[in-house]
């Protein structure tokens, strides 16, 4: 092969792996920052996400294990209850979703950040 060949071909697999990463991680809506989470981040090495509800234990694992490099022990997911509201005369609910709370393997971290500098 050429060497605008080789150039183009990882030009394309990094471009195909981001969209990859993109896709995933669009599986997960946000990360929870709140007192209890922040006790069991250091006590336990416990990390507390908002994520598809249609994500299995399994392929939560999977997931978070190639987004953040990271070696998963356990798993813990809940469906919290939807909230009501209410914009004027017009009531309705805020949408569902999954709460899950990844255990890491003990010195291991999570970086929010997912910028390549």
């Amino acid at each position: 092969m050429t060497e605008t060949t080789q150039k183009t071909n990882k030009e394309t697999s990094s471009k195909m792996s981001n969209q990859i990463i993109s896709l995933n991680i669009d599986l997960v809506k946000y990360p929870i920052i709140t007192e209890k989470t922040y006790l069991s981040l250091y006590k336990n090495s416990q990390y507390t996400f908002d994520i598809d509800k249609r994500l299995s234990k399994t392929q939560i694992k999977t997931l978070f294990s190639s987004l953040f490099k990271v070696d998963v022990i356990a798993v813990n997911t809940h469906i919290p209850p939807r909230q009501r509201l209410r914009v004027g005369m017009a009531q309705g609910f805020r949408p569902s979703f999954k709460r899950a709370i990844i255990t890491l393997k003990p010195g291991q971290s999570i970086n929010y950040n997912l910028k390549n500098d």
